[in-house]
């Protein structure tokens, strides 16, 4: 229930199975205050997500390193701001292209679809100007090793500069330098475009995630441990963010998100995911998906993460959600095997994605108010969790076993 006895701010920043550390007490102390207002002024400064878990002995990394860059933390001041005119100097200086650009959605950097007069089409990307060298290099290696190793799958081509880069960089008008990518554009629809959602389209979701991280199994680099706030394992960042919600909001929140707080991540295997198969980024051809775009949130993590944030997508919108759930999982099974322990962890970690995604969206709400795609999955996300508060953890949990048969 809802309205039981709810756990504190406090427990769900500091109770973790892989020991995370305690919130900064200045920090702690200023979200105890807000939550208590429960409704914040619009001047009410919030900390962003500043707490430091410390990870299980198989996902170490340089604290330090990650304390001084934290380059998983959202900062609107570094978001490239570049003109539809700048992309198209760009395009032709730097790729040698003559094309036409027009702007696409993205929450952290800035994209534009760049269209050729010869009909070709490919996707500028703009990186934060705080953003990690490495961390650009990653995806690119990524993308790279899924095409290799999943020739079938629809993913983004690298394409190089004209001195033969994957990878360059350009200051802008405020003289920040960002870093500058091309990848190919692919023809299709995005999942949330797509209808019908029946049980051939959800089923083909599941194998290609399975595909995806079946894929990326034995994948490693420098930057995939890094700290991203999107990380599933790194839920508790968000709720820096659960005093700018509404009281039932916090509640429903509260609860699932220490229902996260008591996940075994021992027991879950850990790999290089794709990390963000929202809805915006399932490519679908002909009623059936065949890939996925923008691998910017890619994190070694517990691989599980990637069917639950598929399936958390997915749900949404649906009258029988936890049977889509199933249906998605059942074809994950089939080309990647879960481990029993993995289905039970699915439960808490498609309700924390969605959490996640209702405090961010209520953080964008302020810094980004005039950017409606901030704001594209807050509401859907918001009746989910509504629906699946009702529902009890073991009853979700048995219809993951049944369609996977265990």
């Amino acid at each position: 229930s809802t309205t039981s006895r709810q756990p504190t701010i406090e427990q769900i920043f500091i109770v973790s199975p892989v020991g995370c550390g305690t919130r900064p007490a200045a920090i702690l102390a200023q979200i105890r205050v807000l939550h208590q207002r429960q409704t914040p002024r619009p001047s009410a400064k919030l900390a962003a997500g500043n707490p430091r878990a410390n990870t299980a002995a198989h996902n170490t990394c340089n604290m330090h390193s990650v304390v001084r860059r934290n380059p998983g933390r959202m900062n609107p001041s570094t978001t490239p701001q570049l003109t539809a005119a700048e992309a198209v100097n760009i395009a032709r200086s730097v790729f040698g292209l003559t094309a036409t650009a027009a702007s696409l959605p993205s929450e952290r950097d800035q994209n534009f679809l760049l269209h050729t007069a010869a009909g070709e089409r490919f996707v500028l990307k703009i990186a934060k100007s705080d953003e990690d060298r490495t961390v650009l290099e990653f995806q690119n290696a990524a993308l790279k090793h899924v095409t290799a190793r999943a020739p079938a799958l629809a993913v983004p081509r690298v394409w190089p500069t004209r001195d033969g880069a994957d990878l360059t960089q350009i200051r802008d008008r405020r003289e920040q330098a960002h870093y500058i990518r091309l990848i190919g554009w692919l023809d299709g629809q995005m999942l949330a475009d797509s209808a019908p959602h029946d049980e051939a389209l959800l089923a083909s979701l599941g194998t290609t995630m399975g595909e995806v991280d079946r894929a990326l199994q034995g994948f490693s680099h420098v930057a995939m441990r890094r700290e991203l706030h999107w990380d599933l394992r790194r839920a508790n960042l968000a709720l820096a963010h659960l005093p700018l919600l509404a009281p039932e909001q916090q509640s429903i929140v509260s609860t699932f998100m220490q229902a996260w707080s008591e996940i075994d991540w021992h027991k879950l295997r850990h790999a290089v995911i794709h990390g963000d198969a929202n809805d915006h980024n399932v490519l679908v051809r002909q009623g059936r998906v065949v890939g996925l775009i923008d691998f910017g949130d890619m994190v070694h993590s517990a691989v599980v993460c990637d069917l639950a944030i598929a399936s958390a997508y997915a749900m949404l919108a649906k009258p029988q959600p936890l049977a889509v759930a199933g249906t998605i999982a059942c074809a994950y099974h089939n080309r990647f095997p879960l481990l029993l322990a993995e289905i039970e962890a699915l439960y808490p970690l498609v309700t924390a994605r969605l959490c996640m995604s209702v405090c961010y969206a209520a953080y964008n709400a302020r810094v980004k108010s005039g950017d409606a795609y901030q704001q594209v999955t807050a509401g859907p996300a918001w009746n989910l969790l509504q629906q699946l508060a009702g529902i009890s953890p073991p009853a979700a949990c048995a219809v993951w076993r049944d369609a996977c048969g265990l």
